[in-house]
């Protein structure tokens, strides 16, 4: 890839945003930058994070692992497990660090392992205690000012990790004028029943926090959109730097999420343990120095593939033992992506329901291995885009059940994935103990 004319690389995460509220694809949403960049860049219409929880899915972004791989299944502290990204793992940072890079890294990590050992020469970690919006001020001033005095012949990677549109919801001003309550659009699937879903779906739902009213919801929702906004208002911020540096257009940028939100699909409300779009689908928007933008992709995508991604888009030599993962083929406008990609989650805040799942481009299917096994979930994607109907149970799609079901567990295999009772085991739990950084505290809400 060393033909490509790039240089710098910088990745700006935010934190629990669903897809589907950009600029791009809902026209209440107001986020007119992040427009621009598509209008220069790739826009990822079905792009995925490996898990819906925080710490898994922002090792899979550091590392181009899936969660079982890295031994990071769930948010550190949960149900005594300590796994985290630390000594035992290789980074984004680290390498470019060999390369040559300067880098940096502001906001959120949430890695239980500090900065500098995994790659960082340059950190402030700002936890999410009070406004959100506030912490996300500090943030962008943080990058900023360290731009403001870059030498910029000297090769940058940059994280800017935002809190928003996280909750505690919040209406930030001035722009939650611009959403009128009784304006917000409900959900098609909000009246799901959840027929046919594994029981505890429906029990989350209907215990506390768990399930949303239409007021509630229409209120969480107006809030929803003002954070976002408000992230995009300090995406703009850190572009505005970034020119003043004469660093934009010699570099690689990329805007994602974490994971989403439910936000009121299926009647449900924040992330958790739900193999719904609304958590899984995030954003991901690519520039890269020489690549035509404007363009707008279905290929599939999920994060792991995004660090290979950056590496070689700005022309660096990516080491033989990282992960073969990448989507630069469809930034360049080579490929179309592969046919199917998979995804997993643990255990959160609500309870333990391990599942691992594949997407094609047409279907979903969902295997519990863990107490809900051996339930199923299988969706059609193109007539059944709000995944009411769970066809696992409907002999018509036997044969594309188990054909689906062979290429989930073949990747399960090939990748190392193991049982529920060796990841309950103590041998797995303690793996990280000895290094851990328990800074849960400073991640709250997260």
């Amino acid at each position: 890839m060393s033909d490509l004319p790039g240089k710098h690389i910088v990745l700006f995460i935010c934190d629990q945003m669903q897809y589907m509220r950009q600029g791009r694809v809902d026209p209440l949403a107001r986020t007119p930058n992040l427009d621009a960049l598509a209008d220069e860049g790739v826009f990822f219409d079905r792009f995925y994070c490996s898990n819906p929880q925080c710490s898994p899915s922002r090792m899979s972004l550091q590392t181009g692992l899936h969660p079982h791989e890295a031994g990071v299944m769930v948010i550190y502290g949960f149900g005594g497990h300590t796994g985290h990204l630390g000594p035992r793992h290789r980074t984004i940072a680290q390498v470019l660090k060999e390369h040559g890079y300067r880098t940096a890294y502001f906001g959120k990590s949430h890695f239980g392992y500090p900065l500098e050992k995994l790659g960082y020469e340059k950190g402030i970690e700002r936890g999410g205690g009070g406004s959100l919006a506030v912490v996300d001020e500090e943030i962008t001033r943080d990058a900023t000012n360290f731009l403001a005095s870059y030498d910029a012949t000297e090769p940058l990677f940059l994280v800017i990790s935002l809190h928003q549109p996280h909750p505690p919801f919040e209406s930030v001003e001035p722009y939650i004028r611009s959403f009128d309550p009784e304006q917000m659009p409900i959900p098609p699937s909000f009246a799901d029943d959840l027929t046919g879903r594994p029981e505890f779906q429906r029990k989350r739902r209907e215990s506390p926090g768990g399930g949303v009213t239409r007021q509630q919801l229409r209120l969480e929702m107006t809030q929803y959109y003002s954070m976002i906004t408000k992230v995009d208002e300090l995406f703009g911020r850190v572009r505005h730097a970034l020119e003043g540096r004469g660093l934009w257009n010699d570099s690689v940028i990329a805007f994602t999420s974490d994971h989403g939100d439910m936000m009121g699909g299926h009647g449900l409300r924040l992330k958790g343990t739900f193999p719904y779009e609304e958590l899984f689908r995030v954003p991901l928007i690519i520039k890269a120095p020489g690549v035509a933008g404007g363009a707008r992709t279905a290929s599939l995508g999920v994060n792991v593939s995004l660090p290979r991604t950056l590496m070689e888009l700005a022309g660096v030599e990516v080491p033989d033992d990282w992960p073969n993962r990448s989507v630069t083929d469809v930034v360049l406008r080579q490929a179309e992506g592969p046919e199917q990609v998979f995804m997993e989650h643990y255990g959160a805040y609500w309870g333990w329901h391990p599942f691992r799942m594949i997407v094609t481009r047409s279907y979903k299917y969902v295997y519990y291995y863990g107490p809900d096994e051996p339930a199923e979930e299988l969706y059609d994607l193109q007539h059944d885009p709000h995944e009411e109907r769970n066809l696992a149970a409907d002999t018509t799609y036997e044969d594309l059940k188990h054909r689906l079901k062979a290429k989930l567990e073949s990747w399960w295999r090939t990748t190392e994935g193991r049982t529920f009772t060796y990841y309950e085991s103590d041998e797995f739990k303690r793996i990280d103990a000895a290094t851990l950084v328990d800074d849960n505290e400073l991640w709250a809400f997260t």
